[in-house]
């Protein structure tokens, strides 16, 4: 809680431990996985192998950038402490640093690269996700459910795919799940191949969120023109995000699933009102292209979807001006290089008050997260305390 507002973090991360696939894979994959740095010396973050191959693009394993964003190991213990970079992101020491940032309730998106890159086995996707699920249960538990964790779905195979959400939601607790918005086996999320996905999320009543990782080894925006950390990240967030959308809206996900919730996550959200009149616009002379949707897909994204903004993001102004505020979370991207902690939820609060005012701030910062996933009681926060930070 901070000056009274009850926080809910609808985006952050961890830096994952080591010993994380060893511990929760099944124990027939656990030397499929390996980790190494591309060449002695290096400190690449997270170099993780996959039967042999780097999940990670070229660019981020050669390129170094940790010492140019200011994201190296010693950065890490200067911003968020030893006790949390040596001693690991467990769940009671992340619920402990969220709170001193006035976080009451954060929710967990990861990982980034290693079960996602290209040719993937769809038998070790599927084990990676299970073993991701059961490394979320254990955070969650140790947080006293101040962390939750997001399940990936493993979009490879789809009968895997539900396989995963059913065990995840039945035998782990798991009640939110997300991928990556990026093109897969030459399918974006918008095709029906994916139906089966939607079709249980919307029974379970559970939501889906999409969110981009810079650098992964495979199709992502950018990474087959730029070569340079600053280029790639600017454009791969948002550029994903809104092919995501027009995907979605365009080939009727939202029209077979009418109680689908869907949020699109580190993106950015000043291009939404501009991108949804676009599509629109589009859509109008070209409707012969898509003849099962009903309405505009500006409605659909109304009723279904969800956009993000961090807490310095004046264009959020906008959102709210052209679309309202009941569609906007609020997300931290604690523990990553951008992230403003321990002020995110401080900074948001002092975010434009002549423009935005204490009663949207109030729905962003805890309503609209609490309509978008719908936790169960005993998954909310019964008590909450004023930042200490």
């Amino acid at each position: 809680m901070r000056h009274g507002f009850k926080v809910f973090d609808a985006d952050a991360h961890v830096i994952y431990p080591v010993d994380l696939w060893p511990r929760f894979l099944d124990e027939r994959y656990v030397q499929r996985m390996g980790t190494r740095q591309p060449v002695p010396g290096f400190e690449t973050y997270n170099p993780v192998t996959v039967d042999g191959r780097w999940t990670q693009h070229d660019t981020i394993l050669y390129g170094q950038f940790q010492k140019y964003i200011d994201w190296t190991k010693d950065d890490m213990i200067a911003k968020y402490g030893e006790e949390l970079v040596l001693g690991g992101f467990t769940g009671e020491r992340v619920a402990s640093a969220l709170q001193h940032d006035g976080i009451d309730l954060s929710v967990i998106y990861g990982p980034e690269y290693d079960l996602w890159f290209d040719g993937i086995d769809p038998d070790m996707q599927a084990a990676m996700v299970r073993a991701y699920n059961r490394w979320g249960a254990e955070m969650r538990e140790a947080s006293g459910g101040r962390v939750q964790v997001a399940g990936p779905v493993p979009l490879v195979d789809i009968t895997r795919a539900v396989q995963e959400i059913e065990y995840a939601y039945h035998h782990l607790g798991t009640r939110c799940f997300w991928a990556r918005p990026n093109e897969f086996d030459h399918r974006t999320l918008g095709d029906h191949y994916y139906d089966p996905i939607w079709e249980l999320l919307q029974e379970l009543d559970v939501p889906f969120a999409t969110h981009e990782f810079m650098g992964l080894r495979g199709n992502s925006f950018g990474s087959d023109r730029f070569h340079g950390y600053n280029e790639w990240h600017i454009v791969v967030h948002p550029f994903e995000a809104m092919g995501a959308i027009v995907s979605m809206l365009c080939h009727g996900v939202y029209e077979r699933f009418p109680r689908l919730r869907v949020a699109y996550l580190e993106a950015g959200c000043g291009w939404l009102p501009s991108w949804l009149h676009r599509i629109d616009e589009h859509l109008e002379i070209g409707a012969r292209e898509f003849p099962e949707l009903s309405t505009a897909p500006s409605e659909y994204f109304k009723r279904n979807c969800w956009i993000t903004t961090e807490c310095d993001d004046p264009y959020v102004a906008d959102v709210i001006r052209w679309l309202g505020d009941d569609r906007i979370l609020f997300e931290s991207d604690f523990p990553h290089p951008d992230s403003k902690f321990p002020h995110s939820t401080s900074a948001f609060l002092a975010l434009l008050p002549d423009q935005i005012n204490a009663d949207s701030k109030r729905k962003i910062l805890w309503d609209n997260p609490i309509g978008f996933y719908r936790f169960p009681d005993d998954y909310l926060p019964t008590e909450f305390t004023e930042a200490s930070g």
